[in-house]
């Protein structure tokens, strides 16, 4: 399991930190939990392209297949704008 610190990025730039949990990391793809407060982002903006930006500079684009107020379950693959 790979784990740390990072912030979400949502479209428009807002940045929600984030302590990501991720399972996989076969190749370039990712999967995993997100804990973050999410209680006050409209959940229509967790189905666009996300990204999160690991404290180790590393970004993976997200989708989103499961959100809570307290944590998303997400896929991903490393790269992204």
């Amino acid at each position: 399991m790979h784990t740390g610190k990072g912030v979400l990025v949502l479209r428009g730039g807002r940045r929600i930190p984030v302590v990501y949990r991720f399972g996989s990391n076969w190749g370039d793809t990712r999967e995993g939990f997100l804990d973050c407060d999410t209680s006050e982002v409209d959940a229509g903006v967790l189905l666009d392209r996300l990204t999160v930006i690991c404290d180790d500079g590393t970004s993976v684009v997200i989708a989103v297949t499961h959100s809570s107020d307290r944590y998303l379950a997400v896929i991903g693959r490393l790269g992204g704008p």
